[in-house]
């Protein structure tokens, strides 16, 4: 009896370290992929079961069961170790949370799929969260439920809700700036810079002091063609954001897609060859003016042109001026002598 055991407990090793050799932790093995190791004599499929009980007794074979058929997925031996060292409790709620991969699982689905007494449940949990066994997570789309997950995987974006989350809140001052950058990206590769001759366009300006000093004349930028090739891609984009330093982590396509429909949303950016390509409305002057205005303090009083709207001729500074009807061509009160005109048209429609 003791040399059968002896036996299997060889014979069951070198299983594992075949397994080891030829499969992914993740790969689910059946009888056959398990006999064509050619390491049970024979093809004994009596013997390899008892080989393979004695894996799963030891903790380094995971049983599953998929379509009606019975598999296998092997454990590396330091979790094995950590399993080992559960009780028979811990051990099925941790096998539950395991299954749940990078998406995590509610405390009552746990209780669930166990059967576990509520006391019993949170006992085991919170010794496996104290072993660093496990991790609790926020989940976006259920802020108000308590889930687990192991604690060495990081939780997918269905969870996390993706780059512009942190612990389950929307990062807006992240996504302000990160938009930002991106606008002005593009804008660079969607305009051209006109040379201009500094002695020429140089002006004189008095200075605080009331001295006279040299200015020199602001850029000028024309748009590129509608047939110019060299718009940026979202490759193009993704890359540049990634390098500049920016973002404390890289950032995915996918990530940067949303930024970019919202950029397009918001008539900063708009979208060529069906989101391949991308160019800026404005200039990198009016890019980098319209980042430098600083929003009103809490507290403060809205400027004026904060209270025009965004476009349109019914959210012009017409609409809510008193006078509207006593304006007219010529008289006291006239378009032409209206102050509230250029800088609406500087500030909202960009020049």
């Amino acid at each position: 009896m003791a040399a059968a055991e002896s036996r299997v407990a060889k014979l069951a090793s070198s299983l594992y370290d075949a397994c080891a050799d030829n499969f992914d932790p993740d790969t689910l093995v059946y009888q056959n992929d398990l006999l064509d190791l050619e390491v049970i004599p024979k093809g004994d499929v009596a013997l390899l079961l008892q080989c393979t009980q004695s894996l799963v007794d030891q903790k380094l074979f995971r049983l599953h069961q998929a379509q009606n058929r019975i598999g296998w997925k092997l454990i590396p031996r330091e979790d094995a170790e950590k399993l080992q060292s559960l009780s028979p409790d811990e051990s099925l709620v941790y096998n539950v949370i395991h299954s749940t991969g990078r998406s995590g699982v509610w405390v009552r689905h746990i209780m669930s799929r166990t059967n576990l007494h509520k006391s019993i449940l949170d006992r085991c949990l919170k010794s496996l969260e104290g072993r660093n066994y496990i991790k609790s997570i926020h989940n976006v789309k259920s802020p108000n439920r308590k889930m687990y997950m192991l604690s060495g995987l990081a939780p997918n974006e269905d969870v996390t809700g993706g780059a512009w989350f942190t612990d389950g809140v929307l990062d807006t001052n992240f996504i302000n700036i990160v938009a930002g950058f991106i606008e002005y990206t593009v804008s660079r590769k969607s305009w051209y810079e006109v040379p201009s001759d500094r002695g020429r366009s140089a002006k004189r300006v008095k200075t605080a002091t009331g001295k006279a000093d040299v200015e020199a004349g602001k850029k000028t930028f024309i748009p590129y063609p509608m047939n110019y090739k060299g718009y940026p891609s979202v490759e193009d984009i993704t890359r540049e954001v990634n390098e500049s330093a920016i973002t404390p982590v890289q950032l995915h396509s996918d990530s940067v897609i949303q930024l970019l429909q919202m950029l397009c949303f918001d008539k900063k950016l708009v979208s060529l060859n069906e989101g391949q390509f991308y160019k800026s409305v404005k200039n990198p002057n009016i890019v980098l003016a319209n980042q430098a205005r600083k929003p009103n303090g809490e507290g403060s009083d809205p400027a004026p042109l904060d209270l025009l709207g965004k476009n349109g001729m019914t959210e012009s500074p017409c609409g809510p001026c008193p006078n509207f009807k006593l304006c007219s061509p010529g008289a006291a009160i006239s378009p032409e002598t209206c102050e509230y005109f250029d800088p609406w048209k500087e500030k909202v429609l960009g020049f």
